[in-house]
Order: C-alpha cells, then sequence, then structure tokens
C-alpha cells in the first residue's frame, strides 16, 4: 500500500467494514475518508483529510481555527497598539513635559524670589546649549522662555530698585531726621535765650535771633514742603490752574528774584531770552518751583565762579518750546547723572555738606511731566550740566 503525507496515527491497511465505518462516522475519527476505484489500474484511491486542521484525531475542536486567527491576530493589534501608545507617551513626555515641567520649576522659583534659570548637574542653563543656543525640545517653547526670562529680569531689576530705594530712603530718613533737628536745636536754643528773664536784650541781639529762627524755620518748612509735594506727585496730582503766560517776561523776573539769594552771588545767572514771543498754558507756581530748584542745584553746588545761563528757545514752525539751564560747573559723573531724579537721592560728593532734602530734583522731574512736558539731563565731568525743559 502506497500512501502520501499520512500521519503515523493513521492506519496503513483497511478493512472494508472499517473503511465503511471511517467514512460514515468521521467525527469519531477527527477526519474523513473519501475513496475512488480506478478502472484501469484495478486500484481505490483512499484520500483522508482532518475535520478541522491543525487537530488531533479524536480531540474534539471547540473553536474554529478561522476564530482562533482573528483572536490571536486582535491580541497582537492590541499588544502592539499598547508597546506603541507607550513609546508615544514616553517620547511625548520627554519632547513637551520635561520642557514645560522645567518652566513650571522656574516660575516656582520666581515665586521663592529665585530670578535665575534652574540649571542642571553640570550648572548650566536646561533650555541651551554650552554656546547658548537652545536646545532642540525647548525651541518650541522659546517664546515663551523668553518672556519667562524677561519677567525674571525685570522682577530682579525691581528687587534691586527697592533694596536701593529702601537703602536710601533709610539713608535720606537719617539725613532729614539731622537736617531738622539742627535748626530746630537752633530754634529751641533762641527762644530760651529770649525767654530768660535774666537777660536785657538789645534790639539788635533781638533781631538777630529773630532772623536766625526765621530762617531756619523756612528751612524746616522747605523740608516737609518738599516731603510732602513728593508723595503727591507719586499719587498723580495735576495742575490746579493753568495760565497763558509770556515766559520772556515771566522767566527774567523769576530769575531776577533768584539772583537776589545772597547765597549765589552776583551776576552769575545770565538769562537769553526767545527772539520771537513765547506764550504756554503752564501754571506758574510749580514752574517757579523748578526754575528755584534748578538754579540752587547748579549755583550751590558747583565752585563759587560758576555761570549759569539760562536760555529759552522757540522751535520754529511749531508751539513747542525748551528751557535749558546750562552751567560751567565741576559736571557730573555718570552714576550721578542717572540717578539724579530719583528720591532720596544726594549725589556722590561726600566733600561738601548739603543743606537739600534730597527730593528737589525728583520734584522738579514730577512738576515738569505733570504740566505736559518732559526734562532731560547731559554732564560730563569737569565740562559742566546741562538741563532742559522741554515742552514739544
Amino acid at each position: 500500500m502506497l500512501s502520501y503525507n499520512r500521519p503515523n496515527m493513521i492506519p496503513t491497511q483497511y478493512s472494508v467494514q472499517e473503511l465503511a465505518l471511517r467514512t460514515m462516522y468521521s467525527e469519531r475519527y477527527g477526519y474523513h475518508v473519501l475513496s475512488s476505484f480506478d478502472k484501469e489500474s484495478g486500484r481505490t484511491w483512499i484520500v483522508g483529510e482532518p475535520n478541522i486542521k491543525g487537530t488531533d484525531p479524536g480531540k474534539k475542536v471547540w473553536i474554529p481555527e478561522e476564530v482562533k486567527v482573528v483572536i490571536i491576530g486582535s491580541i497582537a493589534m492590541l499588544i502592539a497598539l499598547l508597546i506603541a501608545f507607550v513609546l508615544l507617551s514616553l517620547w511625548q513626555a520627554h519632547r513637551f513635559g520635561a520642557p514645560m515641567l522645567h518652566m513650571l520649576v522656574w516660575l516656582d522659583s520666581i515665586g521663592n524670589a529665585i530670578y535665575t534659570e534652574p540649571t542642571d548637574r553640570k550648572g548650566l542653563r536646561r533650555s541651551r546649549t554650552a554656546v547658548g543656543k537652545w536646545r532642540r525640545r525647548y525651541r518650541v517653547f522659546a517664546d515663551v522662555m523668553v518672556s519667562i526670562e524677561k519677567l525674571s529680569a525685570t522682577l530682579k531689576s525691581d528687587q534691586v530698585l527697592r533694596e536701593e530705594t529702601e537703602s536710601l530712603r533709610e539713608e535720606w530718613i537719617a539725613g532729614v531726621t539731622h537736617d531738622l533737628k539742627t535748626p530746630l536745636s537752633s530754634i529751641t536754643g533762641y527762644a530760651h535765650l529770649l525767654a530768660e528773664p535774666k537777660y536785657d536784650w538789645s534790639k539788635e541781639e533781638v533781631h538777630k535771633f529773630t532772623t536766625t529762627m526765621l530762617d531756619k524755620s523756612a528751612h524746616m518748612d522747605m523740608l516737609i514742603s518738599d516731603l510732602a509735594m513728593t508723595y503727591r506727585l507719586k499719587s498723580g496730582i495735576k495742575p490746579p490752574e493753568t495760565m497763558e503766560v509770556e515766559l520772556n517776561t515771566w522767566l527774567q523776573q523769576a530769575l531776577e528774584q533768584a539772583a537776589a539769594n545772597p547765597a549765589y552771588g552776583k551776576q552769575r545767572i545770565v538769562f537769553l531770552p526767545a527772539q520771537t514771543e513765547v506764550r504756554a498754558q503752564l501754571y506758574t507756581p510749580w514752574l517757579e518751583r523748578v526754575v528755584n530748584n534748578l538754579t540752587a542745584n547748579a549755583l550751590l553746588h558747583n565752585p563759587p565762579d560758576t555761570k549759569l545761563t539760562v536760555s529759552l528757545i522757540h522751535k520754529d514752525r511749531e508751539t513747542g518750546f525748551i528751557i535749558q539751564f546750562a552751567d560751567d560747573g565741576d559736571g557730573m559723573d555718570e552714576e550721578t547723572m542717572i540717578r539724579l531724579f530719583e528720591r532720596y537721592y544726594r549725589g556722590t560728593d561726600t566733600a561738601s555738606t548739603s543743606n537739600g532734602s534730597g527730593l528737589g530734583m525728583a520734584i522738579s522731574k514730577g512738576l515738569i511731566e505733570c504740566m505736559g512736558g518732559q526734562i532731560t539731563v547731559e554732564s560730563h565731568v569737569g565740562k559742566g550740566t546741562v538741563i532742559k525743559l522741554i515742552w514739544s
């Protein structure tokens, strides 16, 4: 008997009865048999096939092979999707999550008054390379990172400014306290002398005492007035009532009154009027205070032979004008020039004493801006100072 691809458990010979049973009851044996008789050769061909491919003979199959393939394919697909999802999540976390976490840590540091970007173990910024370029995963957030950098720089600058202002304020309070105590001591002393019944003071002595007391009282009033004005300017006051003035005439009169101060000396103020009439809508009491502040600043904090030239410049074909204060004194260094208009700042010249409040220039700047103008300063050491009041 010949056979092809016959499993070992399949018999090699069949009886007629056995062949009939396997043909009729194929489910018992796990495979069915087909037979065909060849008349020419006189042989009978028997072909056996499993009832379900892949099942062992004699075993009952509960799940068809096709269903198994579908189930296995579905499970494999789900596993592949799960792996892809995990890998994609890890990539997204590395690409986007790490920069976002870095920015959150940075913002938290800013909330704790730490304004530098968090660094890695090597001390380098996480968002940039050693040469300062953006790392690849931070490029998407470049605009946000730049905004956080600007925020950090601004907050750090504000913190430094607050600390400097606080330090200057404490120094200023100490100075003003001393400045108030000095004239107050003089007033108190002279008042005790005048009230002493044991002495009979002459008219000249009484006049001298009262004159000194008035001078000291005026100085105290100036200090208190400056302190009140600086806080009023900080709250944003407006001119009570503006009035139209002809500046050539008004400035000449204001400078003549300022020049009458004995502390300035004689012929130290020169006025150069504009070639044409200049009319402006201003609040003159404020402008007079600015003129007095700038005049005192130029003549009291420079050598005795310093001259101050005040010029009124009318812009051609425009309604704007400039009031320029130029002196030929010692000038200012860069730090003093930058901080000239800061409250409480009295300059860096410790060799000379200052009777001012440290608020005069800050008040002048505030008053000019409240009247719609702006103030600028140019100065070089040994070459004098030029301050301009500009209305455009």
